[in-house]
This record gives C-alpha cells, sequence and structure tokens, in this order.
C-alpha cells in the first residue's frame, strides 16, 4: 500500500466493532508510519463521508484497496 491509494475495510475490518463510523465508505491514505515502535496502527487514512472527513488509524489487514466495478 502507498500513500494516495484508495481503500475500504476488509472482511476482517468490519468484523471489527470499532470500526463502524467507516462501513461502507472510502479512504484516501494519507500517511504510513515507518517505524513501529511509534503505533500499533500505522497507517493514516482519511475516510471521506459527505457531512465531514474523517480520520482514523488502521492496521494493513483492516483495509484493501477499492476495485472497479465490475
Amino acid at each position: 500500500m502507498q500513500v494516495g491509494e484508495l481503500v475500504e475495510l476488509s472482511s476482517a475490518g468490519r468484523k471489527i466493532k470499532q470500526n463502524s463510523q467507516c462501513y461502507g465508505l472510502i479512504g484516501l491514505i494519507v500517511r504510513i508510519e515507518k517505524d513501529g515502535n511509534i503505533t500499533n496502527h500505522p497507517i493514516k487514512i482519511e475516510w471521506i463521508v459527505p457531512v465531514a472527513n474523517l480520520h482514523y488509524p488502521m492496521k494493513r489487514y483492516e483495509i484493501k484497496k477499492v476495485r472497479g466495478i465490475k
């Protein structure tokens, strides 16, 4: 994953009750912390919602890349 990619919750991320604010949303990766000692959630994501943008840190397994419409 790289900064600037669009992401959504993975199935593992949807199972976590703390991520309920992000269900069905698309997010943009704004920063990735390289040092694992700084934080347990190194990927900073700006979730795009109609009312306001939400900023939540996530682990890699909680998100996946947004795929195009099939």
